[in-house]
C-alpha cells in the first residue's frame, strides 16, 4: 500500500508539471441509483429480502487541468471519498423472523480523468473514466467483497466561471457492486451522481 501511494503522489507530481491550472476539489455524491435487492430461498415459500441501498457521501481530492485547443480540455484528478451505505435482511431461526439492519461508511480513493469540449463560453461536457478502490468493504455485515476495485465510466457538465472556479455535475457508472454475497449481486449497481466544486490555486 505505501509503495503504490508513493507511485500515486510521483505520477501526480509529474502530471502537475505540465498542468496550466489546478486546484483543490469539494464534492458531494448520492448513491441512491445504486440501491437493489436480492432474496435467498430458503423453503417452503420463504424468501427473506435483503436490500442494499447507498447513500450519501463526500469526496476530497485535487484536480489539475490541461488545454488541449480552444474548444478541448482534460481533468485529471486523484482524491479520496467516503460513502454510506445501509443493508437491511432478514434471518430465519426456526419459526422466527428476525429482521435486522447495518449501516456504515465505505472508505476509498479514484482517480479520474475526463475529456471535456466546451459548448458555450465557460459551459463543457465530458466523458472519462474513474478507477475507484474501496477498503474494508466486508465490515458491512453480510458483505462478501472484502474491497473492491471498479473502473466506473463518467459523464460530467460543468460551468467555468472567469475566476477559473469550475461547478460540474457528474454521472457515474460502475461494473462492481459494493455489496454482494451468494444471492444478492448486481454488477451494474455501483451508480451514483455528484456535484463538485473545484477552487483555482494555480492558474
Amino acid at each position: 500500500m505505501k509503495k503504490t501511494m508513493l507511485s500515486v503522489m510521483f505520477l501526480m507530481t509529474g502530471i502537475g508539471s505540465f498542468a496550466q491550472k489546478s486546484g483543490i476539489m469539494f464534492g458531494i455524491t448520492d448513491g441512491h441509483l445504486g440501491t437493489h435487492t436480492g432474496y435467498q430461498w430458503i423453503g417452503e415459500g420463504v424468501s427473506p429480502e435483503t436490500k442494499w441501498t447507498p447513500g450519501i457521501g463526500f469526496n476530497l481530492g485535487y484536480q489539475f487541468n490541461f488545454r488541449l485547443s480552444d474548444r478541448f480540455s482534460l481533468d485529471a484528478s486523484v482524491f479520496g471519498k467516503a460513502v454510506q451505505g445501509q443493508i437491511n435482511s432478514l434471518d430465519i431461526d426456526g419459526n422466527k423472523v428476525k429482521p435486522w439492519t447495518d449501516k456504515g461508511w465505505i472508505w476509498g480513493a479514484s482517480l479520474n480523468g475526463t475529456v471535456n469540449y466546451r459548448i458555450y463560453s465557460g459551459l463543457y461536457a465530458g466523458l472519462g473514466i474513474e478507477p475507484t478502490y474501496y477498503l474494508k468493504t466486508d465490515r458491512l455485515r453480510g458483505n462478501s467483497n472484502r474491497q473492491v476495485l471498479d473502473f466506473p465510466l463518467v459523464l460530467t457538465l460543468g460551468y467555468e466561471f472567469r475566476n477559473g472556479m469550475k461547478l460540474s455535475l457528474s454521472y457515474k457508472h460502475g461494473f462492481k457492486s459494493l455489496y454482494e454475497n451468494g444471492y444478492i449481486n448486481n454488477p451494474k449497481s455501483n451508480r451514483e451522481i455528484s456535484m463538485s466544486l473545484c477552487i483555482p490555486i494555480f492558474k
